[in-house]
This record gives C-alpha cells, structure tokens and sequence, in this order.
C-alpha cells in the first residue's frame, strides 16, 4: 500500500522592494522640476527680459533706499554668504563630499523659482523698483496668465532669501523638532509638527510685520475683512503667515523625518539604484530633494493665495500711483488697470481689463 506524501510547506514569498522605484519617481519629478527652472531662467536671459526695471527711481524717500541698501548688504551678502560657507562650502571642503545639510540648503534655495508665481492669478505682491533687479521671468512658465509680469521687480536680495529665509527657517524648524523629542522621546509626529507650526506661524508675523511696515515686501491686494490696516500701503493680510509657517515646517520636515542611514524621506531607496560614480547619485539625491521642495512652497504658499486673489479687495491708491512700487505693471499709464473685484481680472492674451466702472455697475 502505497505512503501519502505529505505537501511541503510553501515559503512565502518575500514582497518587492518598492523603494528603489519610489526614489526614481522623486527623482524623475525633481529632474522635470530642474529642466523646466533651466529653461524659464535661460529664456528670461537671453530673450532680452533680464533687464533692470528702474522705473520710478530717485522717487522714494531716503530712508527707504537707505533701508533697501541696508538689506541687500547685510542679509543679501553677509548672511547669505556664512549661510553658503556654513552649511555648503565649508563640509564640502572639509569631507569632500556634499553634505545632506548642503543639499538641502541648494534645493530650498531653488525654491526662489516660485518666488513671484503668486502674481500668477493678479498683481497681489509687490516689491519695489529701488532694489537691484532684472524683471521676471515669469511669461517664460508655461500657463503663465497675469500681464506685463516681465516687468515685476523681483529683487535679486530675495533670490538670496531662499538661504537665509526659506532654508534657514526651514533647518530651525527641523531643530526644533528635535529638541521637543529630545525633551520627549514618546512624542508623536503630529504633536511635533504642529507645535514646530505654531512656533513658525509667531515667527513669521514679526518677520513680516517688518517687512511691510518698511514696505521691503506689500501685499497689495488682499481680503479686506482678513486684513489688518486695510487700505494702507502696509496693509498685512492675517491669513499670511499660515502660508509660509506651511512652506518652513512642510520643508522643515523633510530635514528630520530621515531614517538610521540619514536619508530623508524623497532619498529612500536610493542607495539600492547602481550610479556609474558617487557624484551623479548625489546629483540624484539633490534632484529629489528640489522636486519635494517646490511642493512645499506650490502646496502650503502659492495655490492658497491663487485662491486668495479671486476674493482680493481694490489695490489701495499708494501701490497704483508710487511707481516705484508699482514698476508700470498695471496702472493707468498702462493698459491694464490694478486689480479691482468690479474689474475684469487682466490676462497675458486680454488687450485690456479696463471698463467703464459706471456702465458697469448694476443700478
């Protein structure tokens, strides 16, 4: 009589390792980000738009232009520059390797890409013509809508913000949630984040209440009832600092959120993809890290305020009639009044937005 066979116990199979295809996603979306701030930079450069918009210079009061230059020696040379040595150059000199802190500082301050994407539904944020600037390069993104955006005055000091601003907030906010786990090994993740908010939210309001009450930056159109002094030329929309506080704890995050090899959460996965030389895996580490940080700033700072614009108040007198601050973006010396609610909003392909506001209105 024959012996049944017994059946073998089956091993179970062990799932894909899906990390390495997850890091050459954020990889590829980093790398789309990357070509497409080299094409809009290179386009602006060469298609004539890097120009000086001085437009009402020589018009403000001293102490303004002397506020100006004060900025731009001292946060946007010295401080930038320790920030370069401190967290950039200086470990790459040392190690001969980009650090995690050096690329991390690179990509936040790539982020100065979006820095006048909040323009793209109406001229909302303005800056001032006194600063060293180029114009934009805005007409260079692709769905790019508001008009004259070539003449928008970014200055070049807050290309350097994105050092001293984005990244270094951005890097305090990692720190802090550090020492709250430090303090309290058992915290969870969200108490950490949202406490590392609300720290950046208190932050934020002293930074900017300066910053607008000496005009380095305005908020030219905003919500009247979110807004404290509206109608003034230092009006401050309440709903700002949520925003950016977003953008510095969101980037912040990615700092450190990192595992026992110290890669954030865009690197996972990395170290299993085979590179021809240890530098082109760093170039792919940076590549991911640019792509989650302009998410950061798109998701918690520009989309918000696209939405903010539709529901913005008139732009008080000050911003329309100062030149300087205006740089003949909109106006009437244009062909596209300043934004309005009673207005059309103004397009790159519209002629004009200007109507006749008493036929306009309902009687």
């Amino acid at each position: 009589m024959a012996t049944p066979t017994q059946a073998q116990p089956s091993t179970p199979t062990r799932p894909p390792d899906q990390q390495p295809v997850i890091a050459k996603l954020w990889i590829a979306h980093g790398a789309l980000w990357f070509l497409l701030i080299a094409y809009c930079w290179t386009m602006w450069v060469v298609s004539g738009d890097f120009t000086p918009n001085t437009l009402g210079r020589g018009m403000e009061p001293l102490w303004y232009v002397i506020a100006v230059r004060v900025v731009e020696v001292f946060f946007g040379i010295i401080v930038s520059a320790w920030i370069i040595w401190k967290f950039i150059l200086g470990p790459k000199f040392r190690t001969g390797r980009m650090s995690f802190d050096g690329l991390f500082f690179l990509a936040a301050w790539l982020m100065f890409f979006q820095e006048p994407w909040i323009d793209w539904t109406t001229y909302q944020f303005q800056y001032a013509t006194t600063f060293v600037n180029f114009g934009s390069w805005l007409r260079w993104i692709p769905g790019w809508s508001s008009p004259n955006a070539q003449l928008i005055p970014v200055p070049a000091v807050y290309g350097m913000a994105y050092l001293w601003m984005c990244g270094m907030l951005s890097w305090c906010s990692s720190r802090y949630m550090a020492r709250q786990r430090r303090t309290d090994p058992a915290r969870g993740a969200v108490r950490l984040i949202f406490q590392t908010y609300a720290l950046m939210i208190g932050v934020d309001i002293v930074m900017e209440l300066v910053m607008t009450r000496l005009q380095l930056i305005s908020y030219s159109a905003t919500i009247p009832e979110l807004t404290l002094w509206a109608g003034t030329d230092h009006q401050f929309p309440i709903y700002e600092p949520f925003s950016w506080a977003g953008t510095f704890v969101a980037f912040g995050s990615i700092h450190f959120f990192r595992d026992d090899n110290g890669r954030s959460l865009v690197e996972r996965g990395v170290d299993k993809l085979r590179f021809p030389r240890e530098g082109v895996k760093t170039f792919a580490r940076f590549l991911a890290l640019v792509g989650v940080a302009q998410l950061c700033i798109l998701f918690t700072f520009n989309l918000p305020y696209w939405f903010y614009a539709l529901h913005a108040g008139p732009m008080p007198k000050a911003f329309i009639e100062r030149e300087w601050r205006n740089g003949g973006v909109c106006g009437p010396k244009t062909a596209y009044d300043c934004p309005d609610p009673r207005l059309p909003i103004a397009r790159i392909s519209s002629p004009t937005n200007r109507i006749d506001l008493k036929e306009a209105t309902p009687r």
